[in-house]
């Protein structure tokens, strides 16, 4: 394949301006062709900006009207599956935002899909794109022995974000600032921390140990807010490892977030730090490695994700954040919401993952 991919950009908020609009524009493979975003007066201010001809608020009305061979969709969560859904039955390859859809059942029927019309479909989990991280999953898959223990951290400071309830009428249409709505309305988000923040280290944990979850329990609090602030999570991996997972978005300014995660094996234990984007490896012999980011590489790379989905699109490259691994997660997840709301254990559904080999 030597012509360039032709890819639509469908939502056209602060995020795709900041990773991914940016990224389209510059890589020398790609053809930005369209911007789709329901609030059709900010499609048409975004497409000016990134020198872009045509403009739809729907899908639907790209779909009638021109051809695109990719589409990335960074809408509201809970919009994920009939967007994706469309895209994938018009013979689209698709890269999503996290998380892949709000519940288990959206996310798995949105990977049987994709792989029933032999389509790509990828997630937006930035650290799975880092320059170190096919190295930190070889090792905790196939280099600490059994795994018995996982513990993860992830904490951020969303409060803010999840505080907002009525958007700013100025920045409704100003494509460079978040619209803290779509994360605080569970409508449009699904939840709080959990879908923004655990999306990220339940997917990447998930991806490095090639596991998926049996159960969970979980707490979660929303502290005054329309969707939750503080998870706490424990669980059990299908390989008979137990696992903690916490999540807090009330890190003050100032104080260093943490999002790392311990694999402890019966040979080694691996310390991930996503942030830094590197690891240490601590083996039972007493031998130290440490897996470092390469000095010329940002620790977080915010537009590689586009740039990697159409080398993957091409054939060039595996998928690094597959969608039916990203579906465990969302399994996942959503199992912990309803532990937390009903109190009890609650069995996570499971899906058929094939793991891809390295390119």
């Amino acid at each position: 394949m030597t012509d360039r991919l032709r890819f639509a950009m469908v939502g056209a908020g602060w995020w795709a301006n900041v990773a991914h609009l940016p990224t389209m524009v510059a890589d020398p493979a790609i053809e930005l062709v369209s911007v789709v975003d329901a609030d059709r007066a900010r499609a048409r201010a975004v497409a000016e900006r990134f020198g872009v001809t045509h403009t739809y608020g729907d899908v639907d009305e790209l779909l009638a009207d021109i051809a695109v061979d990719c589409a990335v969709v960074a809408t509201p969560h809970t919009t994920h599956r009939p967007i994706v859904e469309l895209l994938l039955l018009a013979g689209v390859d698709v890269l999503v935002e996290k998380p892949l859809a709000t519940t288990a059942e959206d996310a798995w029927a949105l990977v049987e899909l994709a792989r029933r019309l032999g389509r790509t479909l990828s997630v937006g989990l930035t650290y799975q794109y880092a320059a170190t991280a096919s190295e930190v999953r070889r090792v905790v898959s196939s280099g600490i022995g059994e795994l018995v223990c996982v513990n993860a951290e992830f904490s951020s400071g969303t409060e803010g974000l999840f505080s907002v309830t009525e958007l700013d009428a100025t920045a409704a249409g100003d494509p460079a600032v978040p619209h803290g709505t779509s994360y605080s309305d569970p409508l449009l988000s699904g939840g709080g921390q959990g879908q923004t923040q655990l999306t990220h280290l339940l997917g990447n944990l998930l991806w490095n140990t090639g596991a998926q979850a049996d159960e969970v329990f979980a707490f979660m609090a929303n502290r005054g807010l329309p969707v939750d602030l503080v998870d706490a999570l424990t669980f059990r991996l299908d390989g008979g490892a137990l696992g903690t997972a916490t999540s807090t978005g009330t890190t003050p300014p100032g104080a260093e977030v943490r999002h790392r995660i311990r694999y402890h094996g019966t040979e080694a234990m691996v310390e991930h730090d996503l942030l830094k984007a590197e690891a240490w490896v601590f083996e039972r012999g007493g031998g130290i490695r440490h897996l470092q980011n390469p000095d010329h590489e940002p620790t977080y790379r915010r537009s590689q994700p586009v740039s990697t989905f159409a080398a993957v699109v091409r054939g060039e490259t595996a998928n690094p954040a597959p969608a039916d691994v990203a579906a465990a997660s969302v399994s996942l997840i959503e199992a912990a919401y309803v532990s937390a709301t009903e109190h009890r254990p609650v069995e996570v559904r499971r899906g058929t993952i094939i793991q891809e080999e390295q390119l």
